[in-house]
């Protein structure tokens, strides 16, 4: 009986062990990751694009969505393992049910350590507008006013050479995988040494109607290296949508900087339903960051066309708003500020400098 106790005392001292050093291991990752130079040139530019690298070579050529299965999976598995827990406690089994909570922690903590090396580092890294040539520029609101004109202007012209459906969307001219061919084209004339320079292959998601109750377009799931796009969303969007997933891909992981680089690619590619794209996202960010009178006038001078698309979309987004979509929002709010991103889910229309800067450059070209 003894010798069974000393056996038992020594498994526990085993397991808090473990988990221990995985702790430790976790919040040394994290702290590493934190700190600017080694964020973007140990791992942006070295383990991070690396282990990118692999896991792209492994997955990228299979045009199967490994995130949606796998968070399938996972729900399955969370709904199986709670049920049983509860098995366990009404049976009082507990030392079954602790055991089983250890190698929960334990998974949990090992999930937090891949994150760290994967993804984490690069919310710490420089951003991206120099690697997407843009100056800094001083928001005014008069160049704010001159960039949301200039940006209507090209929009009305873009839709001027586009064809609509009956229900006034614009009619996609490239199918999925001539946009992503064409994205990677636009993604090799920047900046090799700041973006990651293999190619990405977005993935089309099965369960998009499910995703888009989630309140979720597209999302990179860094242990597969794997852009998602959701399909169910505007036709005007996919482009912009999967330009910001592949920029994750790439090496971009906060929102407003994933949204500038895929308007600058959208708005400066030599496609005009990439331009379209791009176009439609820049010109509703300006508008509603401009005072409520200039902001009217300028939407005033928008095609009819084009402010029936907008509403469109509004009512399409309006279908899957709901108490899912909110907690899931709450939940990526959540996740972005514990990543160092102040701002949260307010981030990804943070972007109206950037907009201003790309104006410049354009303006002066």
């Amino acid at each position: 009986m003894e010798t069974m106790k000393k056996k038992d005392k020594r498994l526990r001292r085993m397991r808090i062990l473990k988990v221990c050093i995985l702790t430790l291991a976790v919040v040394v990752i994290y702290i590493f990751a934190s700190i600017p130079f080694l964020s973007e040139y140990v791992f942006a530019r070295g383990i991070t694009r690396g282990i990118g690298w692999i896991m792209n070579r492994l997955t990228n050529y299979i045009p199967v969505s490994f995130y949606e299965w796998t968070a399938v999976l996972l729900i399955v598995c969370g709904i199986t393992l709670f049920v049983f827990l509860i098995v366990l406690l009404c049976r009082k089994r507990f030392a079954r049910a602790g055991l089983c909570l250890y190698r929960i922690l334990l998974a949990v903590l090992c999930v937090a350590l891949a994150f760290g090396v994967l993804y984490s580092p690069l919310y710490d890294r420089k951003g991206a507008m120099n690697a997407l040539g843009l100056a800094e520029v001083s928001v005014t609101e008069e160049n704010l006013y001159s960039a949301a004109e200039y940006y209507v202007e090209r929009l009305n012209a873009a839709s001027a050479e586009l064809e609509r459906d009956e229900d006034g969307n614009i009619v996609p001219t490239h199918t999925f995988a001539e946009l992503s061919e064409i994205l990677n084209e636009e993604f090799n004339r920047l900046d090799s040494d700041y973006f990651a320079g293999y190619e990405v292959r977005p993935k089309r998601v099965v369960l998009s109607v499910p995703m888009s109750y989630l309140g979720i377009t597209g999302i990179y799931f860094p242990f597969y290296a794997e852009a998602n796009v959701n399909v169910n969303i505007p036709v005007n969007e996919l482009p912009t949508t999967m330009a910001h997933e592949m920029a994750h891909a790439k090496g971009v992981s906060r929102e407003n900087e994933a949204n500038i680089v895929s308007y600058v690619l959208c708005i400066r590619a030599d496609d005009v339903y990439l331009n379209y794209s791009g176009l439609m996202r820049a010109v509703a960010n300006l508008l509603n960051s401009l005072p409520s009178e200039k902001s009217r006038t300028l939407r005033e001078k928008l095609a009819p066309e084009i402010l029936r698309e907008y509403g469109n979309g509004n009512e399409h987004y309006e279908k899957y708003e709901g108490v899912i979509d909110k907690v899931s929002s709450w939940f990526n709010n959540l996740f972005l500020k514990a990543n160092g991103v102040p701002g949260g889910t307010k981030s990804y229309g943070e972007t109206t400098s950037s907009l201003v800067a790309l104006y410049e450059q354009l303006k002066n070209s």
